[in-house]
């Protein structure tokens, strides 16, 4: 089983688990802080589809495939939304212990909104992101850099297991228009609202 299915199947179970555990008085902050960590999939230009694959099909290689949001900063601007900045991460990084590695990195620092159906932190909500997307990829131990546009939307569900603290589960899909290629990312992840 791949690592993308197997981060479905763990926050499922997760979803699962924290629908039977009684939810907490969720209380709304004056600032929240998010961070969430899963898996993704990233649809990569031809060039790169193809020498991956290639790689991929010898083996003993590994091939990792991470989702993150990490230093999420919102301030409510009312009971059900929230904006602020967050910076997203995606990776698809493949590894010959004997040949070479491929590691393709996209970043996104951007301007962020949530809107919740019930209230902040609580229930189902939809997101969308806005900012600048930058591509690493070392490739036979050259590295490069570019940077473009990026746009993140997604849809999740938190459930407060405190009145301060709510685990979230997040379904995004960013599109990176980088240097005149488009990276497609579908991520699924598990966080943490605070």
């Amino acid at each position: 089983m791949n690592s993308f299915r197997i981060g479905v199947v763990i926050s499922l179970i997760f979803i699962v688990l924290a629908g039977r555990v009684e939810s907490a008085e969720n209380e709304i902050e004056n600032w929240y802080m998010y961070w969430g960590f899963g898996t993704s999939r990233t649809t990569l230009p031809a060039y790169w589809n193809d020498e991956i694959d290639i790689l991929a099909d010898h083996p003993g290689v590994d091939r990792t495939r991470l989702s993150a949001d990490i230093l999420g900063f919102y301030k409510p601007i009312n009971p059900k939304s929230m904006v602020g900045y967050v910076f997203n991460a995606a990776s698809d990084n493949t590894s010959d212990p004997v040949a070479y590695s491929i590691d393709i990195d996209l970043y996104t620092h951007a301007a962020s909104a949530q809107y919740f159906l019930e209230e902040i932190g609580k229930g189902i909500f939809c997101r969308g992101d806005l900012g600048i997307a930058s591509l690493v990829i070392n490739y036979r131990d050259e590295e490069t850099s570019e940077s473009g546009l990026g746009i993140l939307v997604g849809v999740g569900y938190a459930h407060p297991i405190t009145s301060g603290t709510r685990i979230v589960l997040n379904l995004n899909y960013a599109i990176r228009r980088i240097e005149g290629d488009t990276y497609n990312t579908v991520g699924i992840s598990l966080g943490g609202l605070f």
